[in-house]
């Protein structure tokens, strides 16, 4: 099969890589010196300003599963790729309205913090910090694949040699200058992103002679093709564009949705980012920001997952590998100075979202476990060392699932992600911020129930099994309610029981 795209060392394409990780490094070294306290490390200090911290949530938000994998979907499954985009700025809303300026007023450094604002328990902090950690593990694997994934064409390198430098990168700076670094790292190629997503998409519309309406209505009209191939028309427009070509069960479409909408308001890493704020109305302008810069981002991977699909079959360019239709487009618009200021920039936003994940699980683990479940008293120097020594050994084990998940599309393992984040994190944040009959043992008993359930109706789904037992692709249509029905109904038996509510 032919590819536009080879493995092939690429002089242009490695100095641009070069130097956007040597300029990570430096601005690590930077503000490693700003880094005194747990609380410089954890959460910058609360001191970002909030415009700042909306392009530094986008930038951590538009990960390998937006840039290479939304894309991707897109261009080889049409409507059933878009509503990943969809899903993805839907939950910002859910965030904007229910989330954020309450989390702010809660939490601390970690989100197991929120919890026991309210309940004071061991036992909450408990469960909370490991729901951290299992959905910051499953959310850095398809972020690990996307690093293989683009260093082969950008470098010339194997995937594996991709995930090793990146997960050591991304080891020194959350080792250096945690949250601090993080953020301006994630404010920079949060920008960055959006300018190359703009420009692709203008080279798009530019080469194709449509316009952003015209684009559209010729798959409409004409149909689209098939990527690997080029075979044209592979797909009518209608089928193209209309529901059904990824996903034939109508309840794998209300189940992922509920899982994209859910799982923002989740993801530890993003709940972290609003104490980094130094007011809860900073939170919210910060969510509004960040959601005007996504929603734009989606509506230019609309743009560019058509164009990968339309262009196929033209010259040499195919595409074998969904993540890399994006970095493919860009070769075919601009050719090698294009590929590699795209693809460098896709690095860039790899490097920024794997950070976030990093400071969020070694958080669970330092200041959750370490310091408040184990009360271990250290001083604050101590305190920063056992947190940096997690970030190293929470790197490790993020290079080595990586290296084991290869080939896996970057935007469906996200949405694992998603679910499994929704299913634990959403029915104990939305319980014991709006329901005062929420217990601790309500709370403990969903995070478990939604943690659990998910990744067993995972591992029984036809993403693992050939006969699946479970067959939905993403669980969270039924392990949603379940962590709300277990977190209400252990609540409620509690009460008739006597036991006060917090």
């Amino acid at each position: 099969m032919a590819d536009v795209l080879d493995n092939s060392f690429k002089p242009l394409a490695f100095a641009l890589f070069l130097l956007i990780t040597i300029a990570t490094l430096a601005i690590s070294v930077y503000f490693s010196r700003r880094v005194r306290t747990a609380g410089h490390y954890y959460v910058a200090g609360g001191g970002v300003k909030w415009f700042v911290n909306g392009i530094a949530f986008a930038g951590d938000y538009l990960s390998a599963a937006s840039f290479l994998g939304v894309a991707g979907m897109i261009a080889f499954s049409g409507y059933d790729g878009f509503m990943y985009g969809i899903g993805f700025l839907a939950g910002w809303i859910v965030a904007l309205f229910l989330i954020a300026e309450p989390l702010r007023v809660m939490g601390k450094y970690t989100f197991a913090d929120a919890l026991v604002h309210k309940f004071k328990s061991k036992r909450v902090r408990l469960a909370a910090a490991i729901s951290t950690l299992v959905v910051s593990v499953f959310y850095l694997i398809p972020q690990m694949v996307g690093a293989g994934t683009i260093v082969q064409p950008l470098i010339g390198l194997p995937y594996a040699w991709g995930v090793v430098i990146v997960g050591g990168v991304v080891i020194l700076i959350t080792a250096t200058a945690g949250m601090v670094s993080t953020t301006w790292v994630q404010f920079i190629k949060g920008m960055l992103l959006l300018v190359a997503a703009l420009g692709l998409t203008i080279a798009v519309l530019m080469l194709s002679g449509f316009g952003p309406v015209e684009f559209i209505t010729h798959f409409l009209e004409n149909g689209a093709s098939d990527p690997t191939t080029g075979a044209f028309p592979a797909y009518s427009g209608d089928a193209f564009l209309s529901p059904g070509l990824k996903f034939t069960n109508p309840l794998d479409y209300a189940s992922l949705a509920l899982a994209l909408i859910l799982g923002t308001a989740a993801l530890p890493h993003i709940l972290i980012r609003y104490y980094t704020v130094p007011k809860p109305s900073d939170a919210r302008k910060s969510t509004v920001v960040a959601i005007v810069a996504i929603g734009a981002f989606y509506l230019m991977t609309l743009y560019l997952g058509l164009g990968a699909n339309y262009f196929a079959g033209q010259g040499s360019f195919l595409i074998n590998d969904s993540n890399l239709s994006a970095p493919t487009l860009a070769d075919f618009a601009g050719g090698e100075v294009f590929f590699a200021i795209i693809s460098s920039i896709a690095f860039a936003t790899i490097l920024g979202t794997v950070s976030g994940l990093i400071m969020a699980a070694a958080g669970a683990i330092a200041h959750d476990l370490y310091t408040e479940i184990m009360g271990k008293k250290t001083t604050e120097k101590a305190a920063l060392r056992v947190s940096k020594m997690t970030a190293v050994g929470v790197g490790v084990v993020a290079i080595l699932l990586g290296i084991m998940a290869q080939g896996m599309n970057v935007a469906f393992l996200v949405g694992l992600a998603f679910a499994i984040a929704a299913s634990a994190n959403i029915p104990a944040l939305i319980c014991t911020l709006f329901w005062k009959r929420t217990t601790e043992k309500g709370v403990v008993a969903g995070i478990f129930t939604g943690l659990a359930l998910s990744i067993l109706l995972i591992v029984i789904s036809p993403t693992m099994m050939t006969d699946a037992f479970f067959s939905l692709n993403n669980p969270g249509i039924v392990s949603i309610p379940a962590g709300f029905l277990v977190t209400m109904t252990v609540s409620l038996w509690e009460g008739r029981r006597g036991v006060p509510a917090a």
